[in-house]
């Protein structure tokens, strides 16, 4: 390496230049790394999966069923069967065995199933489960963006604060030079300097708590994000929050919420688990065909070898009779929780309705909050420069000035206040009625 490129990176070292650019994240990049990325996601992906594979294994026992088997069997010792000895002209009984010591048996048999009530609904419920896997990763997706615009927006908002504190140590590392230069003229006292100090030391410890905010707040971001805490990245420093205060009175479309379908399915699963169980009472019938080939003989090599062919077809039914009330309660089970699930459906329509209107109140609240904290802040900063003009000119005590600048910073912590208030329960509005991916892609 040469010097030149030596002192270049020494240089880039000392100024505290970075010799590489960060990414930039704007919301809708957060949001889609989060959808993409986040475990949750995965998780939500594989539920689908499951659902198209059950419902696949429910069809499966519709199909033919193909199955072989064989067997090789040495009858060590045969049974002994006792016949009368009349049969043979003789008093006594005889003792014969029956059959070869070994015996083979090849056998391939197809089973289908021709009729099974039970059967046909396990299929038929497959459509809704995939609905509900589809609709959990929906549900899934709005938590996620919610959660990210959350925590993307805390960022934002403490990094206003943190360039109004900088705008404020600049006002008072003016102050101080101005109050010092009166120190040395004799015409100010030395407890006004040691009060301009206490307020810029106070801005300079407030710079360092908000910046291990914002640090935590990256954290925060990150673990919604789905992305490892050790890499690097900032975001967007732009807030326009007027598109927040872009507020109409709607009314809520309580069928369009990924809750209430989730709810409307699942009572759709649970109707047809019902007749599922109801059809356990009726008969199913099969058929078969089996074919196969088997040898035998006193040795081995002839139970191997001389195969004879064998087939059949036939049918078969199989009528429930009494099963210990075991159906019965598997009913009565089924029936019971859908049941509960219509009662819930019924109290989640109320519950959805409430969180609606709640967050709407709230909302329209936060907007008044907001206007009415904003117009303090602009005033009290105008009282606060005035303040600092007219203490520079000598006509005004520095507790006037201080004064102002308390009603200044207490005006700024209430707007911020309103303004973090503001945008969360925005979002929250919009999760709520179910628009918050709209909403996001408006920003």
């Amino acid at each position: 390496m040469n010097k030149k490129n030596v002192l270049s990176l020494v240089s880039c070292f000392l100024l505290g230049i970075p010799t590489y650019a960060q990414k930039v994240f704007s919301l809708k990049e957060s949001i889609d790394y989060s959808l993409k990325n986040h475990g949750s996601n995965a998780i939500y992906l594989n539920e689908i999966k499951i659902a198209k594979s059950r419902s696949k294994e429910a069809l499966a026992d519709y199909l033919p069923q193909v199955s072989g088997s064989f067997s090789l069997d040495d009858n060590i010792k045969r049974q002994t069967t006792v016949l009368p000895g009349a049969m043979f002209g003789s008093n006594q009984d005889v003792q014969v065995q029956f059959g070869n010591k070994f015996n083979t048996t090849a056998v391939l048999q197809l089973d289908q199933t021709i009729y099974d009530q039970a059967l046909i609904y396990g299929i038929k419920a497959g459509a809704p489960a995939k609905i509900i896997a589809e609709l959990k990763r929906q549900k899934n997706n709005e938590d996620l963006i919610y959660n990210t615009a959350t925590a993307y927006s805390q960022i934002l908002l403490l990094k206003e604060q943190q360039k109004m504190l900088f705008a404020n140590e600049k006002q008072y590392d003016e102050l101080f030079a101005i109050s010092k230069f009166r120190l040395e003229k004799g015409v100010a006292k030395k407890v006004d300097l040691d009060r301009v100090m206490v307020q810029l030391n106070d801005i300079k410890a407030k710079q360092k708590q908000i910046q291990t905010n914002i640090n935590v707040a990256y954290a925060s971001l990150k673990n919604e994000m789905g992305m490892p805490q050790e890499t690097s990245f900032t975001i967007e420093e732009s807030l326009d929050y007027t598109k927040y205060l872009q507020f109409t009175n709607d009314s809520l479309d309580v069928k369009s919420l990924v809750d209430y379908k989730l709810q409307s399915q699942n009572i759709a699963l649970k109707e047809i688990d019902v007749k599922r169980k109801q059809a356990a009472y009726l008969p199913t019938i099969s058929g078969y065909i089996r074919n196969g080939q088997q040898a035998f003989g006193n040795e081995l090599d002839a139970a191997v070898s001389n195969w004879k062919n064998f087939s059949a077809i036939g049918l078969k039914a199989n009528v429930p009779i009494f099963s210990g009330m075991r159906k019965h309660s598997q009913l009565q089970q089924s029936r019971l929780e859908l049941e509960n699930a219509k009662e819930d459906f019924n109290l989640s329509i109320g519950k959805f309705e409430l969180q609606f209107q709640n967050a709407n109140k709230q909302l329209q609240e936060n907007i008044a909050t907001l206007n009415s904290n904003k117009s303090n802040m602009d005033l009290s900063k105008s009282v606060y420069e005035t303040g600092v003009f007219e203490y520079n000119k000598g006509v005004s005590l520095l507790s006037d000035l201080l004064n102002a600048d308390f009603s200044y910073q207490q005006a700024q912590s209430n707007y911020f206040s309103s303004l973090y208030n503001l945008i969360t329960n925005r979002l929250l509005y919009e999760k709520a009625k179910g628009s918050i991916s709209n909403f996001v892609n408006q920003l």
